[in-house]
C-alpha cells in the first residue's frame, strides 16, 4: 500500500526526471543544429543540462524501486545525444526509451494505488 504522499512525491520525481530529460534532448537538438554561438557555450548548456538530469535522477535511484532500470535506458540515450561529433543523433532512440520510462512509471504508480482506502 502506497501512502498519499509517497505517492505524491514519487510521482513529482518522475516528472522532474521527464523534464530534465526533455530539457536535455533540446540542448542536444540545438547543438546539433549550431544554434549556439560558440563550442563553449554549447559545452556549458550541455554540462548545466546533465547536472539538472543527474539530479533528479539521483531521487529515483535512490530509492531502488519503480522505473530505475527505464530512467537509466534514457540517460544512456541521452549520452548519445549529447555527445561530441555526433552530428546526426538518433532521436527516435530517446524517445523510445523516454516511452518506456512514462509506462513504466505509470505503471508502479498504479500498482501502488490498488492498495490505498
Amino acid at each position: 500500500m502506497m501512502s498519499d504522499v509517497l505517492y505524491l512525491a514519487r510521482r513529482d520525481a518522475y516528472a522532474a526526471f521527464l523534464t530534465a530529460a526533455d530539457a536535455e534532448s533540446h540542448v542536444a537538438w540545438h547543438r546539433a543544429e549550431g544554434r549556439y554561438a560558440d563550442d563553449a557555450e554549447a559545452v556549458a548548456a550541455v554540462d548545466l543540462a546533465y547536472a539538472a538530469t543527474r539530479a533528479a535522477f539521483n531521487l529515483i535511484d535512490v530509492e531502488g524501486v519503480g522505473p530505475v532500470k527505464e530512467a537509466r535506458a534514457v540517460l544512456a540515450r541521452l549520452a548519445v545525444l549529447s555527445s561530441d561529433g555526433n552530428p546526426n543523433p538518433e532521436w527516435k532512440d530517446f524517445k523510445a526509451a523516454r516511452e518506456s520510462f512514462v509506462q513504466a512509471a505509470s505503471a508502479y504508480l498504479r500498482g501502488g494505488q490498488r492498495g490505498r482506502g
